[in-house]
């Protein structure tokens, strides 16, 4: 009996530790089946994530690569205009027509002073532009500055003149070159120009010799170097054959095509001239956004503005989070469950900083946006006040030299010399007003250059703020074609508390909003001033196309708009939250589809 009692025992004492062993066998197989799902989640997750991530930043950057484009095409375009209105400035075209034809020599070096004079007039208060020349089919080079090209020099074999004679067109853009002559390239400092070229034509529209108006590179490198992509991002300009525009990095290959090293990508982004992709480039992944500028005026650019971003640099924050959580994971499962919760959580985190520091963008490249169409309305403007105070002071330096002259000269009278002083007093007078609306321009603008989310607390009246609008706004108003009419209800003198400069972007906004309403055929533009007891009430109205009631219900709550791929919907949304919190007022829309919008905002004001 106790012999079986032994057996029994030792029976069920192994049958425990063959269980035991199960039970550690079953554990350590369910570890591992979790440990690999788990990890193979985990992959697949990140995976995923990143390649959100690049989607996302793909998206932000060709945006941010559109908008810098539009920038260089309106920049560029300021050029354009610039020899357009030299060519139709009536007294160029008479000295240029009548010097072809002149054969004394005397008469000849009096003309060339005169188109020198017109060409000076615009150059000396340039810094961006190298110089402007007159080109004859013979060869006679007449260049604003004091440079002249060596009388030995062969004009027509110059490497710009045999290239538009080259191409047969009247206009044409030519890419950064290294110039051969002295007079340009004493002004770029590094012999680098881009030129901007048009044909002039003789009294039966013949081709009579060509202008040439030779930009510096190295206005374009400013442009270029100041700009700062996120992800540590490379911004590049290529020409149309792939020559390098503009290569910040190393500006010895401004001018010069590179297909060694970037053959593939390169003519692949021309073809395309728009959009995303990711190439491998000497073993690293890179994210391409480009965007092609075609033309300024209808003449042939073919700029493709591009940015180079490593994908590494994109996903660096996901890929060591994916490192720690595997490494977590082989340590414990368990811990590995609560850790990627953890990770999880703060990778929300960190997108959600992410969206905010990309919404910052957005809403800098939106005031960005605005800044590029002003500037280019303000230098169209100037031109007038500029040629206007020139003229005054060429008047004023004869009549010094012939006040000087009658001092020496006895038998001018007392009489004579004060009438001297008095057509001196009187050209002064003329320039005072055009001095002081160029002021008030720089003034303007200054203040829109400051960043639109580092604006400090201030207070401003009505007057100062309709001052600012109508002269940021008036040259879009002017070329659309638009009539602004503002009515003041309220004293001129009424205090806004805030920075004015956030007020003026809002209303911008909601003004370039109306005038694109009217789809380029002109219209009128209300702006009313009211208060409404301790409110200053501000309706912005137009009578354009309205808005669709399916956009209307989602104003306010996200970006959304109705001009297609030209819109942002950024506008509207970030005058609504500049007005909630940064001048705790409200602002409504009311619309009607093919009758116009009317946009009310209310705000607090002193006193």
């Amino acid at each position: 009996m106790a012999k079986v009692i032994k057996m029994l025992k030792n029976v069920l004492k192994k049958l425990n530790i063959q269980g035991i062993k199960k039970q550690i066998r079953f554990n350590i197989c369910f570890g591992l089946i979790v440990l690999v799902s788990t990890t193979l989640l985990g992959y697949l997750s990140y995976n995923m994530i990143s390649a959100d991530m690049i989607h996302h930043t793909a998206d932000d950057n060709f945006e941010l690569i559109k908008q810098i484009s539009n920038n260089i095409e309106t920049i560029m375009t300021g050029f354009d205009n610039i020899s357009n209105e030299i060519l139709t400035n009536e007294k160029f075209d008479k000295l240029v027509k009548a010097h072809v034809k002149l054969d004394n020599e005397h008469k000849r070096a009096a003309n060339r002073r005169e188109i020198e004079d017109i060409l000076n007039g615009y150059t000396n208060t340039r810094i961006d532009i190298a110089d402007i020349a007159v080109i004859t089919n013979t060869g006679e080079y007449i260049t604003s500055g004091e440079t002249r090209p060596q009388t030995t020099d062969n004009v027509l074999a110059y490497y710009a003149v045999r290239r538009f004679q080259q191409s047969g067109m009247d206009s044409l853009w030519l890419d950064t070159y290294q110039t051969e002559v002295a007079s340009t390239g004493t002004h770029t400092g590094n012999q680098l120009a881009i030129s901007n070229m048009k044909s002039i034509k003789g009294e039966n529209n013949e081709k009579i010799g060509m202008l040439i108006l030779n930009i510096k590179e190295s206005h374009i490198y400013n442009l270029i170097s100041d700009i700062k992509l996120p992800d540590e991002g490379q911004l590049y300009i290529v020409g149309k054959d792939g020559n390098y525009v503009m290569n910040p990095l190393n500006r010895i290959q401004n001018g010069k095509v590179d297909y060694v090293k970037y053959e593939l990508y390169i003519e692949e982004i021309i073809k395309q001239k728009n959009g995303t992709s990711i190439k491998n480039i000497n073993g690293k992944d890179y994210l391409l956004t480009f965007h092609t500028i075609d033309n300024t005026n209808g003449v042939e650019l073919g700029w493709t503005v591009f940015a180079m971003t490593p994908v590494d640099i994109i996903t660096s924050g996901i890929e060591s989070t994916q490192h720690a959580s595997y490494a977590i994971g082989l340590i414990c499962v368990i811990i590995g469950f609560a850790i990627s919760l953890i990770i999880t959580s703060l990778y929300n985190v960190h997108l959600e900083k992410r969206y905010e520091r990309k919404h910052s963008i957005i809403m800098e490249r939106e005031r960005l946006a605005s800044l590029g169409q002003l500037i280019g309305g303000i230098a169209q403007s100037f031109s007038t006040p500029i040629m206007s105070i020139s003229r005054g002071l060429n008047e004023l330096n004869n009549l010094v030299d012939e006040y000087e002259k009658s001092i020496e000269d006895d038998s001018v009278s007392d009489a004579a010399r004060h009438e001297i002083a008095l057509k001196m007093k009187q050209w002064l007078d003329s320039i005072k007003p055009y001095c002081s609306y160029i002021s008030d321009e720089i003034s303007a603008v200054k203040g829109q250059a400051v960043n639109f989310n580092e604006s400090t607390d201030g207070i401003f009246t009505v007057d100062e703020l309709i001052k600012n609008v109508k002269i940021l706004m008036s040259y879009e108003i002017e070329r659309w074609n638009c009539e602004m009419n503002v009515d003041i209800r309220v004293s001129g003198d009424t205090e806004i508390r805030g920075e004015i400069n956030n007020m003026i972007q809002v209303m911008n906004n909601i003004i370039t909003n109306s005038i694109e309403s009217y789809n380029g055929r002109g219209g009128k533009i209300d702006i009313i001033f009211n208060r409404k007891g301790h409110n200053l009430e501000i309706t912005l109205r137009d009578y354009g196309c309205g808005i669709p009631e399916s956009v209307k219900n989602k104003l306010f709550k996200e970006m959304v708009t109705t001009k297609g791929a030209r819109g942002t919907g950024i506008g509207v949304y970030m005058a609504y939250s500049t007005i909630k919190g940064r001048f705790g007022g409200t602002m409504t829309i009311d619309s009607k589809e093919g009758e116009g919008t009317s946009v009310n905002i209310s705000i607090p004001i002193k006193g």
